[in-house]
């Protein structure tokens, strides 16, 4: 009862060794980014006039 006749049109094949997966590119699928190894909130200081600094 499987259907047959379709192909999947793989685009490109990635290696995420770090979580150990192998991530299938098929068609027009987007990825999305991933995080920085450290936060951007680890920036952010007040200075000695006590405004914030570090905001992007």
């Amino acid at each position: 009862g499987a259907p047959t006749g379709h192909s999947v049109p793989v685009r490109e094949v990635r290696l995420s060794a770090g979580a150990g997966f192998i991530v299938v590119i098929c068609g027009e699928i987007m990825t999305m980014p991933g995080l920085p190894r450290v936060p951007s909130s680890e920036s952010i200081r007040l200075n000695d006039q006590g405004q914030i600094e570090g905001l992007f």
